[in-house]
C-alpha cells in the first residue's frame, strides 16, 4: 500500500506534468495545409510575419520543400514566436511620481512636435527578397557544396563557394537565382530574365584550397549551384504622400516565384520603368482584359525601377492579380 505521507508528493508531482503537457500544446498549433499554401503564406496568416518561415520549417523538418506542401498536410505551428513577438511589443512601465504641494514647481517647457517620420515603402526584407527582372545575368562564381551535405541550406548553414576571381574573409554576396527567360504576355518578345534574391552570405575561411561561407540571411531555400552577385546595401524606398499617378499603358509581365494567382502584399513585375517615367511610390492600376469585358482587379505601387521594366507591391485587390494583366492609370 502507498504510503500515506507520500501521496501529496505524488499528486504534485502528477499536475506539474500535467501543466507542462498543457504548456507546450498551447506552444505548438496543428495547422492542415491548404491548396497554393506555401510556408511563407501560413507564417503571414498564422503569425503575422511572413519571414518566420525558416522557423516553421526547423519545427517541420519532415518537409522537403517549403513552397510545395501536400493539401491536407498538418504542420506544426509554433505559436511561442507569436507570442515572443507580443511581449517584445509590450510599453514599457511608466513610473508616477506624486507632486509635493509644499514646492512651486517650474512651468512645463514649451515642446514642438517632432516632424512625422515617414516609413519606407517596404519591408526591407520584401524590397530585397523581391528580386528583379534583368537581360543578362553576371556571375561570379557559385555555391558548390556543403560540409554538412544538406541539399537546402539555411541562415547560419556553412557552404564551399568557387568565385571567379580572389576572395577574402568578410567579403559578402548576395546568392541569387536565375529564372527563366521571360516574353512580353502580349508581344512575346523576350523581356529578361527573372533573378531572385535568396539570401547573403560571408566569406568566413580558408581550408584545403577552397573557401568557407557562412549564409548570413535567407529569403528563401538556398541550395548548391545558387550564383554569387555582388552585395551592395539595399534599403526599401522613402517617399512622401501624395503618391504620384502616371498616366501611362503597360503590361505585368511576371509574379514573384512565377505565382499565377496573386493578391495584396504580392509581388509582380511590369514592363515600363524609368525611360517611361516611372519612379518609386508611383501607383498604378491593374485590369483583367482576359475575358469579354475589362475588369479593374487592384491598385500596385511601384518598389523598384530599372530601366525598362519595375517591381511593384500589390497594395489592393479584388480579384487575383496576374501576367498579362493591363496596367494603366489609377483613379
Amino acid at each position: 500500500m502507498l504510503n500515506k505521507k507520500l501521496i501529496p508528493m505524488v499528486l504534485i508531482f502528477l499536475l506539474s506534468i500535467t501543466s507542462v503537457s498543457i504548456a507546450q500544446t498551447e506552444d505548438i498549433k496543428d495547422y492542415s495545409v491548404q491548396k497554393g499554401d506555401t510556408l511563407w503564406d501560413i507564417s503571414e496568416k498564422q503569425l503575422n510575419d511572413s519571414f518566420l518561415w525558416p522557423k516553421v520549417w526547423k519545427e517541420n523538418p519532415e518537409i522537403a520543400n517549403p513552397d510545395k506542401l501536400k493539401p491536407g498536410q498538418t504542420i506544426r505551428i509554433p505559436l511561442y514566436l507569436l507570442k515572443k513577438e507580443a511581449r517584445q511589443e509590450e510599453p514599457a512601465i511608466e513610473t508616477v511620481i506624486e507632486k509635493e504641494q509644499e514646492m512651486e514647481l517650474p512651468a512645463p517647457p514649451i515642446m514642438t512636435a517632432a516632424p512625422a517620420r515617414i516609413k519606407p515603402l517596404v519591408d526591407a526584407n520584401l524590397f530585397i527578397s523581391s528580386g528583379y527582372i534583368s537581360e543578362s545575368v553576371l556571375e561570379i562564381g557559385r555555391i558548390t557544396g556543403s560540409p554538412s551535405g544538406k541539399k537546402l541550406l539555411g541562415t547560419l548553414d556553412m557552404v564551399f563557394i568557387k568565385t571567379a576571381g580572389p576572395v577574402k574573409s568578410g567579403d559578402r554576396f548576395y546568392l541569387i537565382r536565375k529564372g527563366p527567360l521571360l516574353r512580353h504576355p502580349v508581344r512575346k518578345n523576350p523581356v529578361g530574365y527573372l533573378v531572385e534574391i535568396a539570401g547573403v552570405a560571408e566569406v568566413e575561411k580558408f581550408e584545403h584550397g577552397e573557401a568557407y561561407a557562412k549564409i548570413l540571411k535567407t529569403y528563401s531555400e538556398i541550395s548548391a549551384g545558387d550564383i554569387l552577385d555582388t552585395y551592395t546595401r539595399m534599403n526599401p524606398p522613402v517617399v512622401s504622400k501624395p503618391y504620384r499617378k502616371p498616366d501611362l499603358r503597360g503590361y505585368i509581365i511576371a509574379a514573384r516565384q512565377l505565382r499565377m494567382n496573386n493578391g495584396t502584399f504580392d509581388i509582380v513585375y511590369i514592363d515600363k520603368g524609368k525611360k517611361d517615367g516611372l519612379e518609386a511610390g508611383d501607383l498604378l492600376k491593374t485590369v483583367d482584359v482576359s475575358g469579354n469585358h475589362k475588369i479593374t482587379n487592384g491598385i500596385i505601387q511601384i518598389i523598384n525601377v530599372n530601366d525598362t521594366t519595375a517591381v511593384a507591391v500589390a497594395r489592393e485587390s479584388s480579384d487575383s492579380i496576374t501576367r498579362g494583366n493591363l496596367v494603366t492609370k489609377a483613379e
